[in-house]
C-alpha cells in the first residue's frame, strides 16, 4: 500500500477521477455506485480522507486510509467503515475496458453476501461452515453462481444460486458438482441435500430437469427470491409444463433418377454427404458445409446464397463437391458440428448396430433452451426402441444437462404417441429412449460421468468416444454405460 497523508491521497484520487470518463465506485460485496457530479463528496475531515456517495436509494460513507494499487481505469484502495471494519473499495472508469473485470467481480461478490443473507434467513440455526463465489478450475466450479456448505448436526447442505433467469441454464450442472463434492467429504452416516436458489422468472427449466434425476439421493430442494433477496421454497411441480413443439410428420425424399444418380455420386467424393431432412428436403454438404439443397423438386447450389440450377446439370454440384474437397484449412473447421453428424449418419452401425439407418431425423423439436450448441439426432431401430443421438465435438461441461433437456421432451412426445408420424411402418414401444452421448473419446468434460452419476435410473445413458481422426477413418473407440468411468481410471460411487 502506498504511504500518504490524507491531503496526498485526495490529490491523487480527484487526478484519477477528472481522467475518468464515467467513474464509478466499488466495495465489494456491495453493487456499484456512479460518481455523478453533486451525489458524491470527497473531502477532508478530523484530519482524514472520507467519500460520502448517495443515489435515489442510498448513501454510502468511508474512509480512504491508502491507495493499494493503481492501473488504467482501477484505483484500488484501502478503506474503513466508520465503525472501524476494513473494505475492500475502488474506483473505476466504467469505459475502460480495464475495468470491466473488477466490475463483474464486484457484481459477484455483491451477490454472494446476498445469497449469504438469504441463507441465513431460510436456515437459521444451521452453521454457514463455507461460502465462495471464486472461480475454482480443479473441481470445475463456477464464479457465477456462488455455493455454500451447511452444517447442523449430522446434516449438511450444499447451496447454490443463480443470479438471474439468463444463467439458470447452466446452473444444475455446477450445483451437481458442487453436491458430489461436499457429499464426499461428510462424515459416516451424515446426510446431505441439495438446495437451488433461483430468481422469480426462473426455475421452470430446472424444475423439468429435476424430475429426472436421482431425488433419493439428492434431496432437492428449490428456492426462487425476488429483487430484495426474500426467499420461498417452491413446489418443482407447480412451475408449469414442458414449452415444446415436434414436427408434425416425416416427408420422406422424392427423387428423380437424376437425383439418385447424383447422391450416389457423391458418396465417393471425398468429404462430401448428403442429410435428408423431416421435410423432405435433401441438405448436400462437403465438411458439413452445406452447399447444395433438394427441396420441392428443385436444384439449389452455393454457399452463402444459393441459386436455382436445372434438375438435369447435376454435373455441376459434383464438380462443385470436388473443388470442396480440394481445399484445406480453415474452410475443414468451419463447421466441425455438422461434419460430424454426416460422419455419424454415415457410420451408424458402428455407433448402434440395432438401429435403422434411416430415417435418422435431425431438429424434431423446436423449444426454448437458449444455444444449445449441440446436433440432436432421433433414431429407431426396427422393434420400435427410439434413441436420442447428442453429438458434440468440443469439450462441455454442460454436455449431459443439455442432452437432458432434449431427452426428457422427447420422451413427452413418446409417452403421448406423437412421434410416430415419424417412423411410418415402424410400431413404436411405448418406454423412453435411449440416449446416447456422442463426441471424440478426448472431447468428453471430465466431470461428464459426475453428473451422469445423479440421473435417474429410468434413463438409459450410453457414451461413445470416436476416435480423434474420425474425419479419415470413423472408428468407436470408447463405450460406457452411464456413469462408468474406463477401467484405467477407476471407479467411485
Amino acid at each position: 500500500m502506498i504511504d500518504a497523508s490524507p491531503e496526498q491521497l485526495l490529490e491523487q484520487i480527484e487526478s484519477f477521477l477528472r481522467q475518468c470518463r464515467r467513474p464509478a465506485a466499488l466495495e465489494y460485496g456491495d453493487s456499484l455506485l456512479a460518481l455523478l457530479p453533486g451525489f458524491y463528496a470527497l473531502e477532508i475531515r478530523s484530519g482524514r480522507l472520507s467519500i460520502e456517495i448517495w443515489d435515489a436509494t442510498r448513501t454510502l460513507s468511508r474512509r480512504i486510509v491508502g491507495i493499494e494499487r493503481a492501473t488504467t481505469g482501477v484505483l484500488d484502495c484501502a478503506a474503513q467503515k466508520f465503525g472501524g471494519a476494513s473494505v475492500r473499495f475502488s474506483f473505476l472508469d466504467l469505459d475502460r475496458p480495464q475495468s470491466a473485470h473488477r466490475k463483474t467481480r464486484g457484481v459477484r461478490q455483491n451477490f454472494a453476501e446476498q445469497f449469504r443473507r438469504m441463507l441465513s434467513r431460510q436456515f437459521p440455526g444451521w452453521e454457514i461452515a463455507s461460502l465462495s463465489s471464486s472461480l475454482d478450475l480443479q473441481h470445475s466450479f463456477s464464479s457465477v453462481f456462488p455455493r455454500a456448505r451447511l452444517v447442523r448436526g449430522n446434516q449438511s447442505i450444499a447451496a447454490i444460486a443463480s443470479p438471474g433467469s439468463a444463467e439458470e441454464p447452466d446452473l444444475l450442472a455446477f450445483a451437481l458438482l458442487w453436491f458430489d463434492h461436499v457429499r464426499a467429504r461428510v462424515r459416516d452416516g451424515e446426510r446431505t441435500s441439495l438446495c437451488l436458489f433461483l430468481s422469480e422468472d426462473a426455475g421452470a427449466l430446472t424444475a423439468h430437469r429435476l424430475r429426472w434425476l436421482h431425488s433419493e439421493t439428492l434431496r432437492p430442494h428449490l428456492f426462487r427470491f425476488n429483487e430484495h433477496g426474500s426467499a420461498g421454497e417452491v413446489d418443482p411441480r407447480d412451475l408449469g409444463n414442458l414449452d415444446t413443439r415436434v414436427a408434425a410428420r416425416y416427408i420422406p425424399p422424392r427423387l428423380t433418377s437424376d437425383f439418385e444418380t447424383l447422391l450416389a455420386r457423391l458418396e465417393r467424393i471425398q468429404d462430401a454427404a448428403w442429410c435428408p431432412e423431416i421435410t423432405g428436403a435433401i441438405s448436400i454438404r462437403s465438411r458439413g458445409w452445406e452447399f447444395a439443397r433438394i427441396e420441392g423438386g428443385r436444384l439449389l447450389l452455393g454457399l452463402e446464397t444459393k441459386r436455382e440450377v436445372p434438375a438435369c446439370h447435376t454435373e455441376e454440384v459434383v464438380n462443385f463437391a470436388v473443388r470442396l474437397a480440394e481445399l484445406s484449412s480453415p474452410v475443414r473447421q468451419e463447421f466441425p458440428e455438422r461434419w460430424f453428424e454426416s460422419a455419424v449418419r454415415a457410420n451408424l452401425p458402428k455407433i448402434d448396430p440395432t438401429l435403422l439407418p434411416a430415417p435418422v431425423h435431425g431438429q424434431v423439436l423446436s423449444f426454448a433452451a437458449g444455444d444449445r450448441g449441440l446436433i440432436d439426432l432421433l433414431a429407431v431401430s426396427p422393434t420400435g426402441s427410439l434413441a436420442v443421438l447428442e453429438l458434440k465435438t468440443s469439450e462441455d461441461i454442460q454436455l449431459p444437462m443439455q442432452a437432458l433437456d432434449y431427452w426428457m421432451r422427447m420422451a413427452w412426445h413418446a409417452e403421448r404417441g406423437e412421434l410416430s408420424p415419424l417412423f411410418p411402418g415402424v410400431a413404436l414401444q411405448n418406454r423412453p429412449p435411449k440416449l446416447l452421448l456422442i463426441a471424440p473419446a478426448l472431447a468428453f468434460h471430465s466431470s461428464t460421468a459426475a453428473l451422469l452419476r445423479y440421473f435417474s435410473p429410468e434413463i438409459e445413458v450410453e457414451r461413445l468416444g470416436i476416435n480423434e481422426d474420425w474425419r479419415k477413418d470413423f472408428r468407436v473407440v470408447l463405450h460406457l454405460k452411464s456413469a462408468d468411468l474406463p477401467i484405467s481410471h477407476g471407479r467411485h460411487a
